[in-house]
């Protein structure tokens, strides 16, 4: 036994080597279109730290906005450790640890989490791989919203644009060599039951443009929905959820158009969970009752521009401005809400990145006697951010 285990040893390098012309503010997770370590350096550990400062304050048009949240500003301390490897038999694994110091309002609070912890098998060819564990995914080209069929998890979080789930994936590529499918299965756990099947695909074209499409297979289950309606008693409920998007996408400047909704949907609206969306106030539930209206009342399209000035002008400082502005109720009688997204990504060196959100939210609503019918607040983020080493995958 002790002859085969060195004939079977791993001979294991780490790197925090740092690379001078890499810089955070431009790099993007490829994902599911690609890999985002070396395949060809295996058995190469590759390791790096990513520290963060973020400030966020949220005002209102009226203060009994700002008074039915918990806090309206926050200040949180983020270290992303993260570790990513080529490893024999055409495997690669990525794993980020992220330690968080929350200080809101009055209370402090610290916690750690795992970010993202995934293994990642392809073939020869590499035109196909399995992925399994808390994936990261980057599928729209939008920085801020755009994220329908694939649940709430990251809708409307502050600077960041790849979005995490437990999920066992199944990725290829297709003939032309260009465009990607991905198939995965989403469970639930404690106890373990199924709680999404989705499948998408991502083409990009010779001329620029390039689109995405995504749907979903869904269940809520009974105890989840009786978190919000506590007289529930409809068993799990199955819906139906779509994403589409159209982007041209150039050296410099990218512009999308994204739009999606959910088919026989009963709960929360989407994209009303983030930590200052207002329109939660408002309690924006499709009811049982109304779920064939969810079709309506769920849709929402986006569009949004992004300019990367770095591209015309490599040393340019400034390395990312954009505009986003996304519409939800639109075929609703009940509401109609405009979230909007301005942003600038600044390197301060280049290793330290400077990134600026501003994101206003206007609700016209009638869903809720007992809060005005127009509803407006703005959030003011800014994120200070350094890297040590060179990481695969970004999270800030």
């Amino acid at each position: 036994m002790v002859f085969a285990l060195a004939a079977t040893a791993q001979e294991m390098k780490v790197s925090i080597k740092g690379d001078s012309t890499f810089n955070p503010a431009d790099v993007e997770a490829k994902t599911m279109k690609g890999f985002d370590v070396d395949t060809s350096k295996v058995n190469v550990i590759n390791m790096a730290m990513q520290i963060a400062s973020d400030v966020a304050i949220f005002n209102a048009n009226d203060k009994a906005i700002e008074e039915a949240f918990p806090f309206t500003s926050y200040y949180r301390q983020r270290a992303d450790w993260i570790l990513s490897s080529a490893l024999p038999e055409r495997t690669n694994m990525y794993s980020t640890v992220t330690f968080l110091n929350i200080e809101e309002g009055l209370n402090s609070e610290a916690m750690v989490v795992i970010t993202n912890l995934e293994m990642e098998h392809f073939f020869k060819n590499k035109n196909m791989k399995f992925r399994i564990g808390r994936l990261c995914n980057t599928v729209s080209e939008s920085q801020f919203f755009g994220r329908i069929a694939l649940e709430e998890s990251s809708a409307h979080q502050h600077g960041r644009k790849i979005f995490i789930n437990d999920a066992v994936e199944w990725d290829g590529r297709f003939k032309n060599g260009n465009g990607v499918y991905f198939v995965g299965v989403k469970p639930m756990f404690k106890p373990i039951k199924l709680k999404s099947i989705y499948a998408g695909m991502h083409q990009p074209f010779k001329n620029g443009m390039q689109m995405h499409t995504i749907v979903s297979l869904n269940k809520s289950h009974e105890e989840e929905l009786q978190k919000l309606f506590p007289s529930y008693n409809h068993g799990k409920n199955t819906y139906f959820s779509y994403e589409a998007e159209v982007a041209h996408k150039g050296r410099s400047t990218t512009v999308f158009l994204n739009a999606g909704g959910n088919v026989g949907y009963v709960g929360m609206m989407p994209h009303t969970s983030g930590t200052f969306d207002i329109m939660k106030q408002s309690r924006a539930y499709v009811y049982y009752e109304n779920k064939k209206d969810a079709a309506k009342e769920t849709f929402m399209a986006s569009a949004g521009i992004r300019f990367l000035p770095s591209k015309i002008a490599p040393k340019c400082f400034v390395r990312k401005v954009g505009l986003e502005v996304e519409g939800q109720g639109l075929l609703s009688d009940r509401f109609t809400c405009i979230n909007a997204c301005a942003y600038c990504v600044m390197s301060v060196t280049r290793r330290i990145v400077l990134g600026y959100y501003c994101t206003p939210e206007f609700l016209w609503q009638d869903i809720n006697p007992k809060r005005q019918h127009f509803m407006a607040g703005v959030v003011n983020f800014v994120r200070l951010s350094v890297t040590v080493g060179k990481p695969g995958r970004m999270f800030m």
